[in-house]
């Protein structure tokens, strides 16, 4: 019997921003009009689900996390109609589309808090927010935007009360205590299910209920919450993906996992650990991340990002060990004077130094590791960024598309862009953009999709189950990926000089083995099996695999 698979196992994830993508109607903002024309393109890159940042009315202080209406789309973007027309196309391509839903706050100018600050003091109305006398409450919740604020607390003249915030002072914390709220909350869910998406991102689901004593963070009270949500989401009679983002250590962001909560998270701590390992050079602290997770929550429920719309977070020591920090500070120089609340503000082929080798190692590994691997817009061209805009706007300016003006983005004059497009040296989008990587056969975009292909033709690597090889090398990371019909080998070189090792495959003696990306044959599997990698190197192998005049043999005996 064959089990059924939930879409999202193994799924590759491509992370856009509405705003930034494509503009449909020439005002220099992207739309779904824009978005919806290039759903081809992202169908022939290969990916199989679109993550959308917030597309919901805001005042757009913080990229649109800062919500006044869960139930509409954002007037810059389009209408409800536009969206649902997006949405039945994308079907028609085959992606799935997952929203970025903000549970922990809303901005201050959506209606509640409006009636809240004006609302008496202890009314239900009052109560949909988190509200103090004085700043003393919750005092070891950690102040996680530090640049720009100095407290979780809030001053409002109108209130005449503080309100607490996690995040900026203008997204103020709903109250999950009051039970008008959950239902509130449940009621969007509900809406978006009813109009057809197949998935939530879900923000900082870590954050949703307050205590003394602690960081604020995981309490039983949200898990509690999350299991509503759960029950909520299976009640629809589809397969919908709950996706959390919980920027904490694995062994704590493995609790949202349980079977009755979350179908997937965000391993952060991957991310900070596959950045240590090619800037260190060294397997050790990887390998021990990656065991770690697999023991944590076996199969391919963690979520994999390089990177995304924030920083590179990388925490007070509290997400990753000092070290693990420290290796990347010393070793990826092009971070340096980007830092901005807790991590490196840049996109991925700039924190790299514009080293292709380096980038496309890290996108093998993210391809090959256990998980829905998280490809950001642009990542797949190697697009730059444009350090000194404001916030984390350096991360998130329009996509390339050709060498026209504004990159073929939008053809509204330069001050009406959403934000500038890149012509800094080396990533001027006249130069980098998918019209002329696409002509490019060794361009980082047709690898991007080659690999993709490769991983299509082999389930082993989306849906197989992981074991860590033993190796002697310090510099290379070694597993296997296996289903009952397949078993893919990987190596990687995580340093810039060269590998050669023996790997110990006896358990194979004599097995046929085949490079999966060209196609080469090795000699058998034996118990001193040699392989060399190149710097920054990396490779995929099929074990066993039944030559095709046997299985033809076979299937007419």
């Amino acid at each position: 019997m064959v089990l059924k698979k939930s879409w999202w196992e193994g799924a590759v994830i491509y992370q856009l921003i509405p705003r930034s993508y494509s503009d449909g109607n020439g005002d220099g903002i992207g739309d779904f009009q824009g978005l919806t024309k290039r759903l081809s393109y992202l169908r022939w890159l290969g990916i199989d689900a679109v993550w959308l940042t917030p597309v919901f009315p805001s005042p757009l202080e913080d990229g649109g996390y800062d919500i006044t209406d869960f139930k509409n789309i954002h007037s810059e973007l389009g209408d409800l109609s536009s969206f649902h027309r997006f949405l039945q196309s994308a079907h028609k391509f085959g992606i799935k589309v997952i929203l970025d839903l903000v549970l922990n706050h809303t901005s201050t100018l959506h209606p509640w808090f409006q009636r809240a600050r004006w609302a008496p003091k202890g009314s239900l109305e009052r109560d949909v927010y988190v509200w103090s006398d004085d700043t003393n409450r919750y005092k070891a919740a950690p102040v996680l935007f530090r640049k720009f604020e100095d407290s979780n607390w809030q001053w409002d003249e109108v209130a005449g009360q503080y309100y607490f915030h996690r995040f900026l002072h203008h997204q103020p914390d709903l109250n999950f205590e009051n039970p008008w709220v959950q239902e509130q909350i449940l009621d969007v869910l509900d809406f978006w299910l009813a109009r057809g998406v197949d998935g939530f991102r879900l923000d900082a689901v870590p954050f949703l209920f307050e205590a003394e004593g602690g960081r604020c963070e995981g309490l039983p009270e949200t898990h509690a919450f999350l299991q509503k949500i759960r029950d909520r989401v299976e009640s629809c009679g589809r397969d919908v993906l709950l996706l959390g983002e919980a920027i904490q250590p694995v062994n704590e962001a493995a609790t949202y996992l349980k079977e009755d909560e979350l179908h997937g998270a965000f391993n952060f701590s991957l991310t900070a650990h596959l950045f240590a390992a090619v800037a260190g050079g060294s397997n050790k602290d990887l390998y021990n991340c990656l065991k770690a997770a697999q023991d944590a929550v076996p199969g391919c429920r963690w979520a994999m990002p390089l990177r995304n719309h924030d920083e590179l977070w990388l925490g007070d020591g509290h997400l990753v060990p000092e070290k693990i920090i420290q290796m990347i500070t010393t070793g990826l120089h092009q971070g340096h004077g980007h830092w901005l609340n807790w991590g490196i503000n840049r996109r991925l082929a700039p924190l790299l130094n514009g080293d292709l080798r380096a980038n496309r190692l890290l996108n093998a590994l993210l391809y090959s590791l256990p998980g829905m691997p998280c490809l950001y817009y642009g990542d797949e061209l190697g697009m730059g960024d444009w350090p000194g805009l404001r916030d984390r706007d350096p991360n998130r300016t329009p996509m390339a598309w050709t060498s026209d003006r504004n990159g073929g983005f939008s053809s509204a004059p330069d001050p009406l862009l959403v934000l500038p497009p890149i012509t800094s040296p080396g990533y001027d989008y006249r130069v980098v953009n998918v019209e002329v990587q696409k002509q490019l056969p060794g361009s980082l975009l047709n690898w991007h999709r080659r690999m993709l292909t490769c991983r299509r033709s082999l389930p082993a690597l989306s849906q197989g189950d992981f074991e860590i090889l033993p190796i002697s090398h310090p510099s290379v990371i070694v597993f296997l990926r296996t289903i009952e019909t397949m078993k893919v080998l990987v190596a990687a070189n995580l340093s810039a000089a060269g590998a050669s090792l023996y790997v110990d495959l006896s358990r194979w003696d004599g097995a046929r083995t085949r490079e999966v990306l060209w196609g080469c044959e090795y000699p058998p599997a034996n118990s001193s099996w040699f392989i060399y990698l190149p710097s920054y190197g990396f490779s995929w192998w099929l074990i066993g695999e039944v030559e095709e005049a046997n299985l033809n043999s076979s299937s007419t005996s």
